[in-house]
């Protein structure tokens, strides 16, 4: 009671502090363009290994923030967990940002202490998506699901979310089935696309321009994330599979 006392307290107006871990292309656009607009008022600690100078603070001083927000590589979360849970405060939030859902909120619920309050979200949206809508948050989706918090708490982060950004509630299942249909497969187009060596004319149609323009946004992203997606999600294999065939059938359509 006394630790949910404390949370409902230091919830009631804002965040104090937000320990961002990981300062690779997503995490530095995060804690640098998107959480300033969410919590005006706190205090961002940024923690990064390849970074030592003084806009950065220890792993340990990350970790002992209101909100704890890991944006390190799927691939490296069980590790990054484990540490953090060595350091956790008992009145701490953590709140992944993976583009998959349903491995990681299972690894936050088993590596990190019981009292640890637990948030899985999915901002979808990068860099290139933030300049694309000149910077119209409420223009970009997050993906929200309570993993394991006070609902009370959960309302109150949620909100400060919502006021700029568009929140979808959605389970982790839902989300890694919606995503491997469209997310992944768009990485996957845009990655044979690129294969392809194509570039733009001047007798691009609509279409096509559009098509180069997703290639543009989708090459900036990493190949790990693209690995990992395809890892992680348990979806994504069927939708390669389907997407093998369907080339398939069209093949035969055009050479029977």
């Amino acid at each position: 009671m006394i630790i949910r006392w404390k949370l409902k307290k230091a919830m009631n107006n804002t965040i104090v502090t937000i320990g961002v871990i990981g300062y690779g292309r997503f995490g530095s656009f995060y804690a640098e363009d998107i959480l300033p607009v969410i919590f005006p008022k706190a205090q961002i600690l940024k923690s990064s290994r390849n970074h030592t100078n003084d806009q950065f603070v220890s792993f340990e001083k990350a970790t002992q923030c209101d909100l704890i927000i890991p944006a390190v590589p799927i691939r490296t979360m069980p590790e990054v967990l484990k540490k953090i849970a060595h350091h956790i405060k008992s009145n701490s939030m953590v709140m992944d940002v993976c583009s998959v859902k349903s491995i990681p909120a299972r690894w936050m619920e088993e590596y990190l202490p019981e009292q640890t309050q637990i948030i899985a979200s999915h901002p979808m949206f990068g860099k290139s998506s933030y300049e694309h809508v000149i910077h119209d948050l409420s223009r970009l989706p997050l993906v929200m699901h309570p993993v394991r918090i006070d609902q009370d708490v959960y309302r109150s982060i949620r909100t400060a979310f919502a006021a700029k950004l568009k929140v979808i509630d959605m389970s982790p299942d839902e989300h890694d089935k919606k995503a491997a249909q469209f997310q992944f497969i768009s990485h996957l187009l845009g990655g044979v696309l690129h294969q392809l060596d194509l570039s733009r004319s001047e007798i691009d149609t609509q279409s096509g321009s559009r098509m180069f323009d997703m290639i543009e946004v989708l090459n900036n992203d990493s190949m790990e994330l693209f690995e990992d997606m395809y890892t992680y999600n348990p979806y994504a294999k069927k939708e390669m599979e389907k997407f093998e065939k369907a080339y398939i059938a069209i093949k035969k359509h055009l050479q029977p």
